[in-house]
């Protein structure tokens, strides 16, 4: 293990929730419904919030919503009511080698840091974390609430937050952040540290990264792989 900084998405890296564009792209629609918008736009155009960065209002305003703290408000309360219904079934579930992994690069013997930096409400976060008795294992939380949505991955602001609180020094020390997705890649690239894509073969969207214009600099199909990095 060579990084002294892991810092980890949640969900679809740590959290399985299944085909994670579906789940958000479902809780999208009903928010967009509750909000009483007269035309829902088509699956293409609702990717475009999941891009648009700090850019988000622009999005939305186009689909008729001024009220963007008003839109995450009802987005995210949508999110934690579908979670706990799927979670009650058992539809939600820590990657089965998650736990091992964490306290891996816990326990060390270089104190390595580890760190959470996601894109869901920090709320629903939280109560995750607690729910399957890792939050204890990180140094650091970064999540999103109503006020900074604006530090969403793929900006940098999120990993920067967190590296700022560990007074990280590049010169002389490594940094990683490990996700699912393009965004956390490209915070990563933005952020000038290390991007690793965990590729678990679910989404498509990880099977086309190699199309992408940035590139992960590690690719793994499974979190214990992360030990050999």
């Amino acid at each position: 293990m060579k990084f002294d900084f892991y810092l980890f998405d949640l969900d679809g890296t740590l959290l399985d929730l299944g085909n994670m564009g579906t789940h958000a792209d479902h809780i999208l629609v009903q928010t967009l419904q509750k909000l009483n918008v007269d035309k829902i736009p088509n699956r293409t155009k609702r990717r475009e919030l999941w891009s648009s960065g700090g850019k988000f209002q622009k999005v939305l305003s186009r689909w008729g919503i001024n009220e963007s703290k008003k839109f995450w408000k009802f987005y995210d309360k949508t999110d934690f009511e579908i979670r706990k219904i799927l979670l009650k079934k058992k539809e939600i579930l820590l990657f089965e080698d998650v736990k091992i992994v964490l306290e891996l690069i816990r326990n060390h013997k270089a104190n390595k840091k580890l760190a959470i930096c996601s894109n869901t409400a920090d709320y629903i976060v939280d109560f995750f974390l607690k729910y399957f008795k890792i939050n204890n294992i990180f140094h650091e939380i970064f999540s999103m609430g109503g006020a900074n949505q604006e530090c969403a991955k793929p900006s940098p602001k999120g990993i920067l937050t967190i590296l700022e609180k560990f007074d990280f020094d590049p010169q002389n020390e490594t940094a990683i952040m490990i996700g699912d997705s393009i965004h956390d890649v490209l915070a990563a690239h933005k952020a000038k540290i290390s991007s690793c894509l965990i590729d678990r073969q679910k989404e498509n969207e990880t099977r086309i990264y190699k199309q992408w214009k940035i590139q992960p600099d590690y690719v793994i199909q499974r979190l214990q792989e992360l030990i050999d990095l």
